[in-house]
């Protein structure tokens, strides 16, 4: 999994999707997307933004109190509950401080130890999983990010697609936003998984994440 991450800061992003192209059936873009492919983006950013959403809000909130964990219920069971890509979208000034609050911390993997300790075997729990599903999500974040441009490229040459143009660019915004987010977290996911204990996967990016329960 460590191996995964690392491959968001490098790995080109030339090298990451070399294979994007074959994968869909295009050429550098150039032809229109098909509704099927466009439907399976479109899912799998919204299930990993939902994801992410939920694991960085859980993670934040552990290094400011970790003995209130519970103060974020109500945004995750929002996020839970979402339907579609708008609904997590109306949600992005609160990730946008999740993320500056993750990245704002200097010894995120310290300030997390320290919290562990002074939660319940309940709270650690949530965190150790909100690390897990986190680390999911910047692995599945390469091939998103790797597979937005050509989304946002070739849905406009599908007539059929255009009604739906704000779903793929908020989707792509959002997948760009995690991108650029997740950059300072990634550097310390191997020290927040000793740190919680946690059982990585042996292939995060084919590993489903699991629900968090506040």
């Amino acid at each position: 999994m460590v191996a995964a991450v690392g491959l968001i800061t490098a790995t080109p992003a030339s090298a990451q999707f070399g294979g994007l192209s074959k994968m869909l059936g295009k050429s550098g873009g150039e032809q229109a997307l098909s509704g099927d492919e466009a439907d399976l983006f479109l899912d799998q950013a919204t299930k990993s933004t939902k994801n992410v959403m939920i694991a960085a809000a859980i993670l934040a909130q552990a290094v400011t109190n970790a003995k209130d964990l519970t103060a974020r219920k109500a945004y995750v069971d929002a996020l839970t509950n979402a339907q579609g890509i708008k609904e997590i979208d109306a949600h992005r000034a609160e990730f946008s401080s999740d993320l500056d609050t993750l990245n704002s911390n200097k010894d995120l993997a310290g300030t997390v130890t320290v919290a562990m300790q002074g939660a319940t075997a309940k709270q650690r729990a949530q965190i150790g999983l909100a690390v897990v599903n986190l680390a999911i999500g910047i692995a599945r974040n390469v091939d998103l990010a790797g597979k937005a441009p050509q989304v946002v490229s070739g849905f406009s040459r599908n007539p059929m697609l255009l009604t739906r143009a704000g779903q793929f660019k908020t989707a792509a915004s959002l997948v760009g936003l995690q991108a650029k987010g997740l950059t300072g977290v990634v550097g310390s996911m191997p020290k927040l998984i000793a740190a919680t204990k946690v059982k990585a996967p042996a292939d995060p990016k084919a590993s489903e994440p699991t629900a968090i329960a506040l």
